[in-house]
């Protein structure tokens, strides 16, 4: 045959046939040679022939990676099927996980290569990447390993257009040149960044990512892997990943959550069966009699490295496979390594050993310049002495620099060194590199494993790697540096900054960590800046971790610090801006801290602030928290936010908590565009960030505004995002807010069944604020209401009422619960009770000024005086409630009216305005109230329109998709802006569809 019919028949390039024909160095090219007798199905005979060929005697076998390169297949056809499987299915857009888990030795290698050499570039793109020992510590190593590959072959334009829209920030991670720090808020997306880097390069083509030895992969890497192994159904993309079971790293709970996805396939390795180890005997030492290969099947375990080792010192000592040569196999059991490749070490010069412990130090692809300093020896001796490793099977074969098996770097690390000249072996490295200009994480990985007590510039290397890091995302990375540097003895000057960068770091990963290290830098530092930056810090902390009454201390502790620096530029004014705008945002957020927040508040209503400042803004949109509990009008509120906005908060508020702050003020004042405006830039914020916190928080807060306009949407309680059946979930405040809002739908929609199991108690309802808890409760008691217990829902609104009244809280804008009270105490034959609240209201209600609150308090108290003068008090509801955008509330004010007019007996009017009432609430969706107006008209002798047919429910997010859909959005920017996949938005339209009883995408764009 000729080489390119060879390699036509065996699925290989003719390159690789004309490399092992010519050989490298003299030799035939083992793998090649074990690849063509997989691929062609020789026999035993031919296949050892094939393998010997060039080889002049009993030559030894040359290492592989993963085991001896003949061993490494025999026995895996069931896995190669499985590998091309899953690879057929990738091609075709079903893309999935393959995941090889066999222990040490077992060739894992071997098989991802040889699957690897099979594939053709133009049917699947394969890029391969390989975990390692030292770089566990570093940030985002394997995936750089496996991308930047891609960007460089991308071209300028091609990079461009990977790194485009929301894989964006990839870039970080990725080191790419002219990229900025990540901010914390965006460094929680990067993972969905770099998901859609990976969109993007399939879209290209089917492409595999190959990751070898995973196990010691860096843990920012096999969390992207394990992010993206969610996500690959519907991307022509296969994911391959080799490792050990069981090894106790820090990247094992997220193999094993990879593991359980449903389109991962499990593949393992087991021991080589008698009959491979009959044929790698025999292409060894020759014939071979049946107990010599059962004692070397034992010897080893059946595990293809140790025999592998086993047969080349055998075969260096011309040992027969005999029968009666089984003995001196046995003496090996359970010594393979120690007692061939250390034997064989252990035998050679000094040189060599300096040499080998060197590069145990140095760990694989080490320079020859650098392991030669490292040995004390010149490069051209080391890379002599290295050929000397190789032969004995310490190194593999060519280069770049590497272990014949990491089971041989062990073997050799346990047997030339021991664990204090290993660490001082890390120090010295870690001198020589960065005299080598190496970079700062490869310094830093050696640093870390060195003992501390080292030279002063170890501390300003590991923050210097800590700064380099930072800004890729990877915090926990970052925080393993700072964490070393801490080890070292470092001036109290030092320790302060460190501490506080450490703490900066933490809090993305370890809330409590986080809080003991800014704590620490609290104390140790002195510059009144990085005072307020800690305490800024420590304060957000404490807020996770529900320390509210600590943290408004703290805060407070440093205004009052920095009201005494003097600068002479106002910057410790700005920077005391800043802290009090968070004091208040903590402070308002529970009874127990409301007090002081109070306090502080009214003094900052005296600067009458203009906003011309980023720190002034934020203190006049964290104001509106103080007045939508009742301090100020709505008025004032509305001035206080577009002094912020015009000012340019959104511009400084970088976590976009104020703003959000902002849209629910909006909310409350009755703005509703402007508060959809905020939350629409809050939902982009998040998809470009990948921040699933902001993109739910918008997508709750959108729903709010529609109930706030009277829409009841028939939502279901499934939140419905994959996000929240994986690890995120929703935020408490969001899912309390979310769980409100669908508990009220359902009871205008009458189904109090699904209502009773949304709105029973959450779980995080007593750690959410009392802002937060208030709609929540109103909700409940309306449902006591409905299910005919109305001194249970009594109960309920008095319990809150207490609260507030105890804590000076007016908060009409968010729980008007007297009104809800007062209705309730008429209900109760308790007229008075009810006077006195549904008055106490009204007053409230012009205080706060919008004619929402107005209406619905003159509403209330007008059905409960009754007669001539509830008839006026209904009257101005139903005008002032027109003028609002609160449709449903209008229908309740017609309904009032309407049979208010029926028993002071004005029938005509009284059908005109129950007709109205009746309109407005099936176009809101209140089955509830529709149905009681029915009941009105009817006594009236009015024949009302039948009910409309009931809409089928959609969960929030299918009910954002179509509208996304309706206002021409495509899938693509559908599942960008939701954090969907492709794969999600495709399915997610499909059970919309069939929910709403259409065919077609086509049909469900359509306006309803």
């Amino acid at each position: 045959m000729t080489q390119e019919e060879l390699a036509e028949a065996a699925g290989m390039a003719a390159r690789s046939i004309r490399d092992l024909e010519r050989g490298r160095r003299a030799r035939p090219q083992r793998r090649t040679a074990q690849l063509l007798v997989s691929a062609l199905g020789l026999g035993d005979a031919d296949a050892a022939a094939l393998l010997a060929a060039g080889r002049p005697g009993r030559q030894t076998i040359p290492p592989a990676d993963d085991g001896p390169a003949p061993s490494g297949l025999l026995g895996c056809q069931d896995q190669l099927v499985v590998l091309e499987r899953a690879a057929g299915e990738a091609r075709a857009g079903r893309g999935g996980v393959v995941l090889v888990r066999a222990g040490a030795g077992m060739g894992k290698t071997a098989l991802l290569d040889a699957w690897a050499s099979l594939q053709q570039p133009r049917e699947m793109l394969v890029m391969s990447a390989s975990g390692a020992e030292l770089e566990q510590g570093f940030a985002f190593a394997v995936l750089r390993q496996l991308v930047e590959p891609l960007l460089a072959r991308a071209g300028d334009e091609g990079r461009a257009r990977l790194l485009s829209g929301p894989a964006q920030l990839a870039s970080h991670a990725l080191r790419v040149e002219g990229t900025g720090e990540l901010s914390p808020e965006a460094s929680l997306g990067l993972l969905h960044s770099l998901y859609w880097l990976m969109v993007h390069v399939a879209d290209e083509g089917p492409v595999a990512l190959v990751v070898d030895d995973v196990h010691w992969a860096d843990v920012p890497s096999v969390r992207w892997l394990e992010y993206l192994a969610r996500r690959l159904r519907g991307l022509p993309l296969l994911l391959v990943l080799a490792g050990r079971p069981d090894n106790g790293a820090g990247a094992e709970p997220m193999l094993e959550r990879i593991a359980g996805q449903p389109y991962c396939r499990l593949v393992g390795l087991p021991g080589l069966d008698i009959d491979s180890v009959t044929h790698l005997v025999r292409a060894s030492l020759g014939p071979a009699e049946p107990r010599f290969v059962a004692a070397c099947a034992s010897a080893t375990e059946s595990n293809p490295l140790l025999l592998h080792e086993l047969l080349r010192t055998l075969a260096g000592n011309q040992v027969r496979a005999t029968d009666d040569r089984a003995h001196l196999v046995a003496e090996f059991r359970g010594r393979i390594l120690a007692g061939t490749v250390v034997k064989r070490l252990a035998d050679e010069p000094e040189p060599v050993l300096r040499l080998a412990r060197a590069l145990v130090v140095l760990g694989d692809e080490a320079t020859w310049k650098v392991a030669a300093e490292l040995a004390g020896l010149g490069e051209s001796t080391a890379r002599e002495l290295g050929g000397r490793l190789r032969q004995i099977g310490v190194l593999a074969p060519d280069e770049p620099v590497r272990f014949g098996h990491a089971l041989v770097r062990t073997a050799v690390a346990e047997a030339v060194l021991g664990p204090v000249e290993l660490a001082a072996g890390h120090a010295r490295a870690a001198e020589l590199l960065r005299s080598d200009g190496a970079a700062d994480d490869l310094v830093a990985a050696h640093l870390l494993l060195a003992e501390p007590g080292g030279e002063s510039w170890w501390v300003d290397a590991l923050r210097e790697a800590a700064r380099a890091t930072r800004g890729r995302g990877a915090p926990e990375v970052t925080s393993a540096y700072l964490r070393r540097a801490l080890r070292e003895p470092v001036s109290v000057e030092e320790r302060g900054p460190l501490l506080l960068e450490l703490g900066k770091d933490e809090i993305q990963i370890d809330v409590g960590a986080a809080r003991h290290h800014l704590t620490q830098a609290s104390m140790a530092l002195a510059d009144p800046y990085a005072l307020a930056e800690a305490a800024s810090l420590l304060a957000s902390a404490l807020f996770l971790s529900h320390e509210h009454e600590r943290a408004v201390d703290i805060l407070a502790r440093a205004v009052d610090d920095l009201g005494q620096t003097d600068d002479g530029i106002g910057l410790a004014r700005e920077v005391s801006w800043f802290l009090q705008a968070q004091m208040l945002l903590i402070g308002y957020d529970q009874l127990s801290t409301l007090p002081a927040a109070r306090r502080h508040a009214r003094q900052l209503w005296d600067h009458k602030l203009a906003g011309d400042t980023p720190g002034e803004c934020m203190v006049l949109a964290a104001l509106s928290a103080s007045a939508t509990t009742g301090e100020a009008s709505a008025q004032v509120t509305n001035d206080l936010l577009d002094r912020a906005l015009r000012g340019g908060l959104v511009a400084a508020d970088t976590s976009h908590m104020l703003v959000t702050l902002a849209g629910l003020a909006f909310v409350a004042t009755d703005r509703l565009d402007d508060a959809v405006a905020r939350f629409d830039r809050i939902g982009d914020m998040g998809g470009r960030w990948g921040s699933f916190l902001m993109v739910s928080s918008a997508l709750t807060w959108q729903l709010l505004v529609q109930a706030r306009r009277g829409r009841q949407l028939p939502l279901t309680a499934d939140f419905g995002h994959p996000a929240t059946t994986a690890d995120q979930g929703l935020e408490p405040r969001v899912r309390l807010a979310m769980t409100t809002q669908v508990g009220e739908s359902l009871i205008e929609r009458c189904d109090l069944t699904s209502a009773t199991a949304v709105l029973t108690a959450d779980a995080d309802f007593d750690r959410v604020g009392w802002t937060w808890q208030g709609p929540a409760l109103l909700a409940r008691s309306r449902l006591h209401a409905a299910r005919g217990n109305p001194a249970a829902a009594l109960a309920i609104l008095h319990e809150y009422g207490a609260e507030e009244n105890r804590a000076q809280v007016m908060n009409l804008a968010g729980v008007p619960w007297r009104s809800r009270a007062a209705l309730l105490h008429l209900t109760l034959g308790q007229r008075t009770d009810a006077l006195e609240l549904a008055t106490e209201e009204l007053e409230l209600a012009h205080r706060w000024g919008t004619e929402r609150a107005i209406g619905v308090a003159s509403r209330c108290l007008g059905v409960i005086h009754g007669g001539r003068r509830g008839q006026a008090l209904l009257r101005e509801a139903v005008a002032l409630l027109k003028r609002s955008p609160a449709r449903l509330e209008l229908a309740r004010a017609h309904y009032g009216l309407g049979t208010a007019l029926m028993r002071g007996g004005e029938a005509d009017e009284a059908r005109q305005a129950l007709t109205q009432a009746l309109h407005l609430a099936d176009t809101c969706g209140s089955v509830l109230l529709a149905g009681q107006v029915r009941a009105a008209l009817a006594a009236a002798g009015v024949r009302p329109k039948p009910a409309p047919p009931a809409a089928p429910s959609l969960s929030p997010t299918e009910h954002r998709l179509v509208e996304l859909l309706r206002a021409g959005h495509s899938d693509r920017q559908i599942a960008q802006a939701l954090l969907l996949t492709p794969h999600d938005v495709t399915g997610l339209i499909e059970q919309a569809g069939r929910k709403l009883g259409v065919s077609s995408r086509a049909e469900l764009a359509s306006p309803a």
